[in-house]
């Protein structure tokens, strides 16, 4: 018998066919509205939702505090459970120091990161577990705080350490994901013309791509003369996002992905100085390194000679690093993926990014060009399977007997090919400064960000595991054998 569409009963009636049928909820303001397969709102789902309207109002919109609501993204939605279980949360901040040399008006910068707070609606959202599932809330503006601390007076050493420990207390302080505002702001003046400006975000509403964006933004909100286009948004993204992840297409991930990563083991077994503890602590530290232009350039040739992208080079000289490390024959990496595959989605300020795993061979009798070949075909392969995050994936694939590691993902390489990170405001000079934290979120990634003088690269490893000379010494090695592959 169907439950009574107004009792306790019908509301669990409802949460359940909206689940099971892949029917998305959304509101603007007081008006509800939905996404749903043909057919899936009938007669006996219409009416519950009718029954119900008042409830899934208050539950959507937190009893009308939010002014639009939708599911959180799907790379979201991972994040924000992985945030929960990490030892040290503030390892998902995302921190940029940038330093500004001339005549900074204070007032009309905290005017534009108001303005960016208003035009970009992730930088206001916050994420509710509820009965219908997490939700990304979007709430009023408000205006941003832009606390000042000039250091003028401080002895130049003073001056430095102070400057030192605000930007490190900056990043190292978590976010509250039920909070009002995942993005902080701090400015220090160092000398009548020069100042840092600390910006804090949580990686759960911007990533590198969205990062490009937002300081593009700034600066044109800082001093405006053209209109902006109109920005993507998140919410908009996460709904279009459950059209397209559907049974069907979770089902031929799952059969895919156990294809390519059935079979042997996929640990990643490096070399440690320490033996791995039962649970990641979070203790992690940095290495910078360049790839200079002289190496850059040659990456570039060898991949347009072989009909690839420098992406597929640049993996296939890890993958051989990792085989000489480990003596294993094939090896794991996660590939970052920027998921940004519609017009709309290159204006959307969130976290659409997303790794995808790539298997490969460490050694192949081709050669390094052999090896090269190998990796662009299996990156094309996993492109074309990109549709559901494999993040979403893993406990059903160990379910299938895919071997993955406890501590999965292990291993990382991150090549943004992301719009240039600029920061224009009239009459200064902007340097902008990624700030490592000081810990981990896998064994060893590696980021590698183009540039004019090459790639600026940053290595980031589990310190529990790993010593800081170790980790120089494999990228010593990883640089050598490039060099010795593609400039004979």
């Amino acid at each position: 018998m169907t439950a009574a569409p107004d009792t306790e009963e019908g509301w669990e009636r409802l949460v359940r066919l909206l689940d099971e049928r892949g029917i998305v909820l959304r509101t603007t303001g007081d008006r509800l509205g939905y996404l749903a397969p043909p057919g899936a709102l009938d007669e006996e789902a219409a009416g519950l939702v009718r029954a119900h309207r008042d409830r899934l109002l208050a539950v959507l919109t937190d009893s009308g505090t939010a002014l639009a609501v939708a599911p959180a993204g799907l790379a979201q939605r991972r994040l924000h459970g992985t945030h929960g279980r990490s030892a040290d949360p503030a390892v998902w901040n995302i921190t940029q120091r940038l330093t500004l040399r001339g005549p900074l008006d204070p007032e009309r910068l905290a005017a534009a990161l108001t303005a960016l707070t208003d035009r970009h609606e992730s930088l206001r959202t916050r994420y509710r577990d509820t009965d219908l599932g997490l939700l990304q809330q979007v709430l009023p503006n408000t205006p941003v705080e832009l606390p000042l601390d000039d250091l003028r007076a401080l002895a130049p050493a003073a001056r430095e350490a102070a400057l030192a420990e605000a930007v490190r207390a900056e990043g190292d302080q978590p976010f509250d994901l039920n909070g009002d505002r995942l993005l902080r702001a701090r400015l220090l003046r160092t000398a009548d013309e020069v100042w840092v400006l600390v910006l804090t975000l949580h990686h759960i509403v911007v990533d590198g791509w969205s990062l490009a964006t937002l300081l593009t933004d700034l600066g044109a909100l800082y001093h405006p003369t053209d209109p902006l286009p109109e920005p993507g948004r998140m919410t908009d993204h996460a709904c279009w996002e459950r059209t397209v992840v559907t049974p069907a297409a979770v089902a031929e991930a799952i059969d895919h992905w156990t294809a390519v990563l059935g079979g042997a083991p996929l640990e990643v077994a490096l070399p440690t100085a320490r033996p791995r503890p039962a649970k990641r602590s979070g203790n992690g530290g940095t290495v910078g390194f360049r790839v200079p232009a002289a190496l850059a350039e040659a990456v570039h040739r060898y991949a347009a000679g072989r009909s690839t992208t420098a992406s597929a080079v640049l993996l296939a000289g890890y993958a051989r690093l990792l085989g000489e490390l480990t003596g294993a024959a094939e090896t794991l990496v996660m590939l970052s993926h920027a998921n940004r595959t519609r017009p709309i989605d290159e204006r959307v300020v969130g976290l659409l990014t997303f790794g995808l795993p790539i298997r490969l061979p460490t050694r192949l009798p081709g050669g390094f060009g052999a090896l090269v070949d190998a990796a662009a075909r299996a990156v094309a392969t996993a492109l074309d399977h990109a549709v559901v995050p494999v993040g979403q994936l893993v406990d059903r694939l160990r379910e299938r007997g895919v071997q993955l590691p406890p501590s999965y993902p292990q291993v990382l390489l991150t090549l943004l090919s992301t719009p240039t990170a600029a920061l224009d405001l009239p009459g200064l000079t902007v340097e902008i400064e990624d700030v490592p934290g000081p810990s981990n979120r896998s064994d060893l990634l590696l980021a590698l960000i183009p540039d004019e003088d090459g790639y600026a690269g940053m290595a980031e490893y589990d310190a529990d595991l790993f010593d800081p000379e170790t980790v120089r010494s494999w990228l010593d090695t990883l640089l050598a054998g490039l060099v010795r592959e593609l400039t004979d």
